[in-house]
Order: C-alpha cells, then structure tokens, then sequence
C-alpha cells in the first residue's frame, strides 16, 4: 500500500514544479545519495537495503530520509533538489512528461501481482453483497480517490459488468474501513496491507481489483532527474545495483521484511508476518508500467497517452 496525496494534490504539486527545477539545475556532481523512504510495504525497500549491507556492499554512501509514505511528496522533493531519488507510481511519471518536466526513472520499485494481493476490494461477511454490480447505488471506501486504488476497482467493476458511475467512491483511512464496514457506512471498501490480512476473518474477498489492469505491473519505481542522473552516471549504476540485489534478497526473505517494517513502524512484528508483500522489480520493463498508464488515460487522470519506454533513462 502507498499513502499518497490526493491526485488532485498531487498532480498540482508537479504542475507548480519549475520553481524547484531551477534549484536543481546547479546541482554538482555526488559522491552520496539522499534518497526517499516511507512506511509501506512499496517504499520499505531503502530502510531494507541500508539495513542489511547491501548499500555499503556496493560502495555508495546513502541516506534515507523517512517521509510520510506519500508518492507526491517525494516528487515534490526531487524536484526541489532534497533528494535525489525517490519512489513514484507510474501515472505521475506520465504526467511529469505530459508537462515536460525533467524526471525519470531508472530502476524498478515494487509490483502488484496477482498471486499475493496488496489490497482487495472486500465487505463485511454478512454482507448480502455477493456481485460487482450489486455495488451499484452503493458506496465504496478508498485511501485515495483518482488514484491507482481508484481505478484499479473501476476497472474490476467494469469488466465484471458493473456502471462504475453508478457506485459513489469515498476517501478513507485503512485503519478505519473495517469499522466503517462493521457500522454500515461504507457497503465495500478497498483494503491495503497489513489491514487486510488483520481482517481476514471479518470480511469476504469479492475481488482483486489489481487483477483489472494487469496480472503484474509496477506500483512504484525509482526516479530522479535528468541532471543529476547524467552527472552522477556512476553513483547511479551503485545504486541500481544495490537495489536489485536488495530485490532478489527481500522477494525471498519475508521474516527479515516483516521484522525491518515492525522495527522502523514500531509495532510487533507479528502483524506484518502474514501479510501479502509486493513483489520488488529486478529490472525496469515499460511493459510493467503501461497497463496502469493506459488504465489512467482511460479514466480521465492523464490528459493523453505516454509511451511507457519515454520514462526511462539509463545513467
């Protein structure tokens, strides 16, 4: 799960950009990297990587600056030149090049896949609600509306037969939709890790809404800027590499994740030990990124279509 800023939010803060670009555009060549973490299972990959060696193993200096896990925030800062790197989700990359900013990615963050769900759209277990269209004229509770969590359940509902227009999307906190769901106020709601699998026994699954735009696709990936990504080529490449390995180890050690998560979140670990983890990208395929940029022209969030392949730069 990414807690992130409204679209809306969002998106306005890469509108009002250039006033940052010009800030990052003396930045001199590095020898360390700032780079962005927060509290989700899709932004925990540099607490990972700083935690066990895999930073220092390939001989970069880095810090990571915890932010809220907030994907808007991040560009806010790259663009203003506090970090250097940080995560992102692929619609924001589209909409920075639609506005011609100088931001792109480089390296894979984490993925949705359809065999370990992120979030599933869910009501309470004596909930009549048994189809997509038995949505219609109800409400449905989501962390961020015109997000990828947005869509991705308009999506399902439109494949499953269902008028998305039909149904009325309320913004909600993860931690509250539970009791919302308990309470009647919401008929469904969309839940993210870890607060799925903690209400795995109160709730009924009624679909991976994920699964509508692709069986597997990036959720976030690394960016920076063009600048410092063509006078730091070397740094970079480190830094590419660390977090792959970082990748391969996470994807096969889901102890070590649960406990690095609880450490930095300050909570027991045994919330986070049976929940769903994304997938961490050992590569960078637009082929990952343009089924969630597509589904995002298609429902209003992007102006017009981007080539995936255009967001990628190679340091």
């Amino acid at each position: 799960m990414t807690m992130a800023l409204s679209r809306a939010r969002a998106l306005g803060l890469i509108a009002t950009a250039p006033a940052f670009v010009a800030r990052r555009a003396s930045a001199q060549t590095s020898t360390t990297m700032r780079i962005g973490a927060g509290l989700s299972s899709t932004l925990l990959e540099p607490f990972l990587a700083s935690d066990w060696g895999f930073f220092k193993r390939a001989g970069i200096d880095v810090e990571v600056v915890p932010l809220a896990a907030n994907t808007g925030v991040m560009v806010q800062a790259v663009l203003g030149g506090s970090l250097d790197a940080a995560l992102a989700d692929p619609i924001q990359m589209a909409e920075s090049r639609v506005r011609n900013l100088p931001l792109a990615f480089f390296a894979g963050g984490a993925m949705s896949s359809s065999s370990a769900p992120l979030d599933s759209l869910c009501v309470i277990n004596s909930s009549p609600i048994k189809t997509a269209r038995d949505l219609e004229g109800q409400t449905v509770a989501v962390l961020v509306v015109n997000s990828t969590l947005d869509i991705a359940v308009k999506d399902w509902l439109r494949l499953q037969g269902a008028d998305s227009t039909k149904v009325k999307f309320f913004e909600m906190p993860f931690p509250t939709m539970l009791s919302a769901l308990q309470r009647g106020t919401v008929a469904s709601a969309f839940i993210g890790e870890p607060f799925l699998s903690a209400a795995r026994s109160e709730v009924r699954v009624l679909g991976n809404c994920y699964d509508a735009i692709a069986p597997l696709f990036f959720i976030t990936s690394w960016f920076s800027t063009h600048d410092w990504l063509t006078k730091n080529p070397q740094l970079a490449r480190k830094f590419v590499q660390a977090i792959y390995e970082t990748a391969r180890w996470a994807n096969a050690h889901r102890p070590e994740r649960a406990s690095t998560y609880a450490k930095y979140a300050k909570l027991d670990p045994k919330i986070f030990a049976g929940m769903n983890w994304p997938q961490y990208g050992t590569s960078l395929e637009p082929r990952f990124m343009q089924p969630l940029i597509d589904s995002a022209v298609r429902h209003g969030l992007l102006e017009k279509p981007v080539a995936a392949a255009d967001l990628i730069a190679k340091p």
